[in-house]
């Protein structure tokens, strides 16, 4: 590595068969660890999904903590975790098998097709376990979870127990949010991660009313299909309707919303308030509904005018279509008012038989038939377009209905209180997580729609009789004990169809009880892990209950799980009774392309892992993760940024690592590092480093990862650029003490550096401590620096950056003036600023290359270069130059600082000579030489110069 730079890729390839040859990560589990548990949560990915980058950033932050924590001393025992069941699992499988629906799934077979789940489960597994491991995040996949093991899913059946006994388990009819091609309803927290902008029709439709010439009432809705359905029209008790002719038709709608309907100027003919309109009953828009109704044997009257708190005035008409069915304000009014509940809408989505041209037809195709038929009988008013935000199925992306079912839900609007006061005792990173996305989501609490009218789950443990008794099963002992069949406790599967094959006798009326046949929300398996991964209550008890392992200290996800696993793991430890589920959490942004836009496979626009792994090394994405922004500030991805950070943060940490080596590679590692630095540079930087020490350790403790991440790359810039350059002389000096004080405090920097990265980035800071050889066997199992107060000079930091802001001003001007640094001036003055201590001054001189500095306290900051030339400065700038190119020609010799050589030097300008008279010694000093000749001769490696327009030969020789 003689040019300083490292193939990162390769060098992590070499790290990885070290820590897996050594054992490392375990070595790490099974040090001393005094500080005692800390307890980390993995969220559990699904393996039937490829990986993709945005995994890599999730992984990164929850790799980050439990590393920095380990290395303070807490033993973090970092169980893996695949979340294996549910829909994402079913509808891979369903277009595996070409299966389209409920149906076709029941005739292929529940037990076949869950065998074919299981299956799926691990289709990418390899690819999982291959990426978790390149990118350096340890967690143990060898005893990780798995959520379709029984005794996982025993732990969910004796949590759905205590949620029984404490009466919040109950099952309702109820409209939700229903994917009609998955066939089942979805919870709160689902549908909050699956809404989309999208374009839907509009339309004011008239509704004849009875036993009124040419008298219509007027509706609005951006939902034509659910107008077969249509039960009651609904008005505003205190709202002004109007009575509007146009042509030889009337129209009623809401006064405030007539112009928007008809134009300007409508012809009002009569007023009224809408509590006079009750009552006022119309003709169903389509013959089907009454034939459905008698079919469904369903009660009560219909199609007459309603009052309904819900109605608003800020769009449509002021009259409010309801089908009571399909809309969870319309169910509510229909069941207050005792309105006719039936569907005539089949759970596939499709118009049920009996709805003439409509039947088999998808409702989210039938919009626009059902708006041409309305049109064609002249009961279309007008149609529009609007622009809204609609939901759909957060796994398969279609459009959801909102439809009334029969469901079990979990009363959490009754915990609300408890969960909001738990929440409190978060820390949650960004701050407004707590109060904001997450806080605002408790304090609006739905009841938990949780079962799934579906197959590969946890199956709901209810068993329940004809004659309406029920009864919760919490174990499998407990079904054993209770069970007409036999139960073989070691080989059972918990799983459909096999759980629905056992039958309880009812205690009341002795017949048989049968499972009901809905499975848990997926969200709920995950939610339990804190306890089901030790298969608690039935083993592992302490770790629960003596507070082992739970609380979570950490756990770490994207933004949407705000209202997925951080919500349900919350919400379970409420449901338990147990308080908090996690104290800290990191709530990350989403992954971007470059251009801010969200990645899909149909933009083409998906970042693959390997190749950026492949190019940069994962250290650096994982770094990128850390620095670009804020963790939960969305991140556009975008390559060039990853190669700025090799750049200009690996690149030149190696380069400096590079340079230590050489000198110790010569003169031997320094031995005694225990004395108390005198330079001046030493003193600087090891109080940037323990301050740099102080301050990740504070940041770190809060959960933040941004600000450190940043300072040490800060720190690694200043120790290239201002440290190293300016302690190059001492480095070369021949004076043992001088040269080991410089290295001492280097190697210190470096050592001390690749443990702040550690957790950060394990490959590089491994890669280097190894080099550096500083007694563990591996940087991990270090402990995390501690912070030398006794070191930290705050007036030296101050001072040290004032002189840099005086260099960078005068290299500026330098520029400016177009005078080159090798040639030296006679002065600068400094403005507005007090007199820098005399050490620091011959810091500035020295960098800025001029013989004094003068300060004024007056006037604001500026630096002015005396940029006249003396000879005396223009032979000194000379030295500087032949100095540079000599050793660019021992560069292209191949020369290291043990190769001395013999000088050749050849001018008749008499300027040159007497530099040589002056600094001849110094030239010899500065470029390694034991000898200079003034002739010219037959040599390799020679070069001709200009120096003030003089023409000069120059030559070396290897000695």
């Amino acid at each position: 590595m003689s040019n300083g730079r490292a193939n990162f890729p390769e060098k992590e390839s070499e790290i990885l068969e070290f820590w897996e040859k050594e054992k490392i990560f375990e070595k790490t589990l099974a040090k001393d660890a005094p500080e005692g548990e800390f307890v980390f949560f993995e969220g559990p990915p699904t393996a039937n999904g490829k990986p993709g980058i945005h995994h890599v950033e999730a992984r990164a932050f929850k790799d980050i903590i439990p590393r920095y924590k380990t290395m303070q001393g807490f033993h973090v025992g970092r169980k893996g975790g695949w979340d294996t069941q549910g829909l994402p699992v079913e509808l891979e499988v369903e277009k595996e098998l070409g299966l389209q629906s409920r149906k076709e799934v029941e005739e292929y077979g529940i037990k076949e097709y869950n065998e074919k789940c299981k299956e799926s489960v691990w289709k990418y597994l390899d690819e999982w376990t291959k990426m978790t491991k390149r990118i350096a995040y340890w967690v143990d996949l060898d005893n990780a979870y798995i959520t379709y093991k029984p005794e996982y899913i025993e732990s969910l059946w004796w949590v759905i127990k205590q949620v029984w006994e404490r009466d919040l388990l109950y099952q309702d009819y109820k409209v939700l949010p229903y994917c009609t091609r998955c066939g089942t309803s979805l919870s709160s927290h689902e549908v909050a991660q699956g809404y989309k902008e999208v374009e839907d029709p509009a339309v004011y439709i008239k509704f004849k009313v009875k036993d009124q010439d040419n008298t219509y009432l007027v509706a609005w809705t951006t939902t034509p299909w659910t107008l077969i359905s249509n039960t009651a029209l609904a008005v505003g008790k205190d709202v002004d309707y109007v009575k509007v002719k146009q042509g030889d038709q009337f129209l009623w709608l809401a006064r405030s919303r007539a112009e928007a309907a008809l134009g300007s100027d409508p012809e009002i003919v009569e007023e009224t308030k809408g509590s006079e309109l009750l009552g006022l009953e119309y003709e169903p828009l389509f013959p089907y509904w009454e034939e459905a109704r008698q079919k469904a044997g369903a009660e009560g009257k219909a199609h007459y005018v309603v009052a309904a708190d819900f109605v608003s005035t800020e769009d449509g008409s002021g009259i409010v279509h309801t089908a009571v069915m399909y809309g969870a304000e319309d169910f509510e009014l229909g069941n207050e008012l005792g309105l006719p509940k039936f569907h005539m809408i089949a759970p596939d989505g499709k118009f049920i038989e009996g709805t003439g041209p409509f039947t088999g037809v998808h409702v989210k195709d039938a919009d626009k038939d059902i708006t041409v038929d309305l049109e064609k009988r002249d009961l279309l008013l007008k149609s529009e377009v609007v622009t809204h935000t609609y939901p759909f199925c957060w796994r398969c992306k279609s459009p959801l209905i909102y439809y009334a079912m029969d469901s079990w839900y979990i009363r959490m609007s009754s915990l609300r209180d408890e969960l909001l006061a738990e929440n409190d005792k978060i820390h949650w990173e960004p701050a407004h997580i707590k109060d904001g996305r997450f806080g605002e989501w408790l304090r609006e609490i739905k009841d938990w729609a949780f079962s799934r009218s579906r197959y590969w789950g946890t199956p709901l443990p209810v068993w329940r009789c004809d004659c309406g008794h029920m009864d919760c099963i919490g174990s499998y002992q407990e079904l054993k004990d209770k069970a007409k069949q036999e139960v073989d406790l070691e080989n059972f599967d918990p799983h459909r169809p096999f759980v629905d094959e056992y039958t309880i006798e009812c205690p009341k009326c002795q017949k048989e009880m049968h499972r009901v046949e809905d499975v848990c929300d997926v969200w709920f398996d995950s939610g339990c892990m804190p306890f089901a991964q030790w298969h608690y209550p039935f083993e592992n008890k302490e770790m629960i209950d003596d507070g082992k392992q739970f609380p979570g200290d950490y756990i770490s996800e994207a933004i949407d799980q705000t209202r997925g696993w951080f919500y349900t793991l919350h919400a379970v430890g409420v449901l338990l009774g147990k308080g908090l589920a996690y104290k800290n959490c990191i709530c990350l942004g989403h992954l971007l392309d470059s251009k801010g836009k969200k990645m899909s496979k149909s933009l083409g626009n998906i970042v693959d892992p390997w190749t950026v792994i492949d190019k940069y090394g994962a250290d650096a994405v994982r770094w990128w993760m850390y620095t670009v922004n804020q963790p939960g500030e969305s991140k556009n991805f975008d390559e060039r940024d990853v190669d700025t950070i090799v750049k200009k943060v690996f690149n030149i940490l190696w380069n400096v690592k590079t340079f230590y080596q050489m000198y110790e590679q010569k003169h031997g590692a320094p031995q005694d590092r225990t004395k108390v630095p005198k330079n001046i540079l030493d003193q600087w930087v090891l109080s940037r480093l323990n301050s740099l020490i102080k301050d990740s350790t504070k940041w770190l403790e809060g959960y933040k990862v941004t600000e450190p991440a940043r300072a040490i790359a800060d720190f690694v810039t200043d120790l290239s650029t201002w440290y190293v350059r300016r302690s190059r002389d001492r480095f070369k000096s021949e004076d043992e003490q001088v040269r080991a004080e410089a290295m001492i405090t280097l190697r210190t920097c470096l050592i001390e550096t690749t443990k702040l990265m550690a957790p950060f980035t394990p490959f590089i800071s491994e890669a280097i401590y190894k080099e550096l050889e500083d007694g563990k066997e591996s940087v991990h199992l270090e402990d995390w620096p501690s912070t030398d107060e006794k070191l930290i000079d705050q007036n030296l930091l101050e001072t040290m950056e004032q002189a840099r802001r005086v260099v960078s001003e005068a290299l500026k001007q330098r520029e400016e003036t177009k005078m080159p640094v090798k040639q030296p001036l006679a002065k600068a003055t400094v403005q507005g600023m007090k007199a820098l201590d005399d050490k620091v001054v011959e810091l500035i001189k020295d960098e800025v290359n001029i013989k004094a500095v003068e300060f004024k306290e007056k006037g604001d900051f500026a630096v002015e270069l005396d940029t006249k030339l003396t000879p005396e400065l223009k032979r000194e700038g000379f030295v500087r130059e032949i100095v540079r190119k000599v050793n660019g020609l021992r560069k292209g010799a191949d020369l290291t600082i043990e190769d001395r050589i013999e000088l050749y030097l050849v001018s008749d300008a008499d300027e040159v000579k007497k530099t040589l008279e002056e600094h001849g010694e110094e030239i010899l000093r500065g470029t390694l030489a034991d000898g200079l000749k003034e002739e010219k001769a037959d040599l390799k490696h020679s070069a001709e110069i200009k120096l003030d327009g003089n023409s000069v030969w120059i030559g070396i020789k290897k000695k």
